[in-house]
């Protein structure tokens, strides 16, 4: 009887390689774990907030003058509610459009 060629490396030194490379690899996984950690926040999370921070800090003199326009004129608006609301505003309104026909 023959016996059929074996499938599995001839190399005995090879599965013991990779079984000490198993055993390195989980002896330092407290360190690479939170380092992979680390990397995954700093690629996926730091650097496009940093980006984004930087495109938005761009803007930020538009946005103020924006606002300011806005303001200045939300309270021009304001004052003129105010005015109309007050019945000697309305009634000296009245007079000068009376007097002006």
């Amino acid at each position: 009887m023959t016996q059929a060629p074996s499938t599995s490396s001839t190399n005995p030194a090879a599965p013991e390689a990779v079984q000490g490379l198993w055993r390195s690899a989980l002896h330092w996984a407290p360190v690479w774990i939170p380092a992979l950690l680390l990397v995954q926040i700093l690629m996926l999370g730091l650097w496009p907030a940093l980006v984004r921070r930087s495109a938005l800090d761009a803007l930020a003199p538009q946005v103020d003058e924006r606002y300011q326009a806005t303001r200045t004129e939300h309270d021009a608006l304001q004052m003129l509610e105010q005015a109309w609301k007050d019945p000697m505003y309305i009634a000296r309104f009245q007079r000068a459009l009376n007097q002006g026909r």
